[in-house]
């Protein structure tokens, strides 16, 4: 039988790396044909994946549920998505089945995986998720959000915005502080509130050492 992560990571890269550069315009060439400047939704699902991986055995999750829930949790969302509804998570439920059909994956454990990606969406919770295979995946995408690693990633997007400069990356970023700290609020889990209080940390600290060096004169510079 075919293992469930490759099955998982292939179904993802299909459809990721070709909406990134639909969405931009952005390739470049190789071998194997044109490759997206940066691939985000993989590299946002890889954040998870491996958030999935060190937070299950901390809070007695389904390892296999919620990392497969994780590499699929976003199998159907597109980078610009169409104004109205947005209805990835359902699609991307939907899409589970037919995904891990020939593979080892514990086919009983699929609904626990459907489940949780149904309900992953959002920014702010405003009561726990359960079960905890649910909340897991819930703080694992929310983490992926916050943090080093976020940074890299809205980086590497920041052209899809316009006027890319410093002042503009600054004022979006403290901006999203405010939703940062609606999402360290809602985490489902005591590891992940734990680990989403560090990195918040870490974003304000950025943040505050990038206006400290964009201010004009250097704010306590020395004189």
């Amino acid at each position: 039988m075919r293992p469930w992560r490759q099955a998982c990571e292939e179904a993802l890269r299909e459809r990721s790396e070709a909406d990134a550069i639909r969405a931009w315009g952005l390739s470049r060439e190789t071998p194997k044909g044109p490759r997206a400047v940066f691939d985000y939704r993989f590299e946002h699902t890889l954040a998870v994946v491996k958030a999935a991986r060190w937070l299950c055995p901390l809070c007695g999750a389904d390892e296999e549920v919620v990392e497969c829930a994780a590499w699929l949790h976003d199998a159907r969302k597109a980078m610009k998505q169409m104004k109205g509804a947005d209805h990835h998570a359902a699609e991307a439920s939907a899409a589970v089945e037919g995904i891990l059909a020939g593979t080892d994956f514990p086919a009983p454990k699929i609904p626990a995986v459907r489940h949780a990606i149904e309900r992953h969406v959002g920014l702010r919770l405003t009561a726990p998720l359960e079960p905890v295979e649910t909340a897991a995946l819930w703080d694992c995408d929310k983490l992926s959000k916050i943090g080093a690693a976020s940074l890299v990633h809205f980086a590497c997007v920041a052209g899809a915005f316009k006027p890319v400069t410093t002042a503009e990356i600054l004022k979006r970023g403290e901006s999203w502080l405010n939703l940062a700290e609606g999402i360290a609020a809602s985490m489902n889990t005591a590891p992940g509130r734990l680990e989403a209080t560090r990195r918040l940390a870490f974003l304000k600290a950025h943040y505050s050492q990038l206006r400290r060096e964009w201010s004009d004169p250097m704010e306590g510079s020395p004189v």
